[in-house]
């Protein structure tokens, strides 16, 4: 193989990769997290540790009373009833995870999420 064909193989590949890029961000895996009415400050459903990458934090509060989940920076909106949605990028590293109501973290609504 020429070196003209070698550079055109290699060309050709990282377009490949390049144009499965943003197929490959879209797929973020989703974890399903929940409140609920008998245990209204815990956070049923997260995980200990993940991998590094994006996630989308599905959070169900069927608790009646205000809550939302915040994953380092990001937070869903308060809900005291329904399902929000948050999308967080997770580097390795720790990253906390929270009740932003102020009290509900001290009474055991948060936690830390160890990312590999």
């Amino acid at each position: 193989m020429s070196k003209r064909m070698r550079i055109a193989a290699a060309v050709a590949a990282a377009a490949t990769i390049i144009a499965a890029a943003p197929a490959m961000a879209a797929a973020a895996k989703t974890i399903n997290v929940s409140t609920s009415k008998t245990a209204m400050f815990k956070f049923k459903g997260m995980p200990t540790t993940l991998k590094a990458g994006t996630y989308v934090f599905k959070y169900t509060n069927n608790s009646g009373i205000d809550h939302n989940l915040m994953v380092g920076t990001v937070s869903t909106p308060m809900v005291s009833k329904g399902t929000q949605t948050i999308k967080v990028r997770l580097k390795k590293g720790k990253v906390k995870y929270l009740c932003a109501v102020p009290g509900h973290a001290q009474a055991g609504q948060k936690g830390t999420i160890i990312v590999k």
